[in-house]
């Protein structure tokens, strides 16, 4: 989406790339020296709240490097907040003689998904929501009144469904009872 929306500049591309990691490096940092909400579940979800919501729909909206800039780091300083909060909550609920085997399970899940998930993306990307940008349906139409038009915006569609649907989910999750009980 960025080198389709800037024209292929490599600069852009980078910049938002290089402060996505800084984001991660500095809320990393933050939770190794500071001292970390008692919740783990609400920190998660309230981090998790905010990547989805600041950072996927700043993305999809912006139309520019400063904008993409901002959703970058919003939407990966929240990251180590979630990473530590369950991490938190495996040493806290799991004995100990379990928690490499729970480790190992939910890292095969996660890496699994995130390859689904690029794979999927591209798809998606390539083959539905860029091409029904192009279209004059009334969906289109106002969606590209919210992300632009042109090379990209049905990427942008993507980030703005990203954003809703996990923001949305976050907060129903942390609404779970039984999810709020593990602390």
């Amino acid at each position: 989406m960025l080198l389709a929306r800037s024209g292929g500049n490599d600069n852009v591309f980078g910049l938002v790339s290089g402060l996505l990691g800084v984001g991660g490096i500095v809320g990393g940092l933050y939770v190794s020296c500071f001292k970390l909400p008692k919740s783990s579940i609400k920190m998660i979800y309230v981090s998790a709240v905010f990547s989805f919501m600041a950072g996927d729909l700043l993305m999809g909206v912006g139309q520019n490097v400063v904008l993409w800039c901002i959703a970058g780091l919003a939407a990966s300083v929240p990251i180590p907040f979630i990473n530590a909060g369950q991490n938190i909550i495996i040493y806290n609920h799991i004995s100990k003689e379990m928690q490499g085997r729970i480790f190992a399970a939910r890292n095969t899940m996660q890496y699994a998904t995130i390859t689904i998930g690029i794979l999927l993306g591209g798809f998606l990307a390539d083959y539905v929501f860029e091409p029904f940008m192009l279209t004059d349906k009334s969906l289109a139409v106002l969606l590209q009144k919210i992300v632009g038009t042109g090379a990209g915006s049905g990427m942008a569609v993507m980030f703005l469904c990203t954003g809703i649907l996990g923001g949305t989910t976050s907060i129903l999750w942390y609404g779970n009872s039984e999810i709020r009980k593990l602390k």
